[in-house]
């Protein structure tokens, strides 16, 4: 396997699990003291203006996607 395919966009994993950019963006911050729900820098991590994430990150927090990547 590709290390690439194991890392998508924001966009490309809130399509692939019906979950929408910004619920996916806040769990990737920390808020109110709360830390951000990704392990940042394991599962997520900010590239400039663009947030990636990993596929096991995103199974993790949101179980297997409703079709398989």
């Amino acid at each position: 396997m590709n290390a690439l395919d194991e890392v998508l966009t924001l966009e490309e994993a809130a399509e692939a699990w019906g979950k929408t950019t910004d619920s996916l963006r806040q769990a990737c911050i920390s808020r109110n003291g709360k830390p951000a729900r990704f392990h940042i820098g394991v599962e997520a991590r900010q590239s400039k203006r663009i947030w990636l994430v990993t596929k096991s990150g995103m199974i993790r927090l949101y179980g297997e996607p409703p079709q398989h990547l």
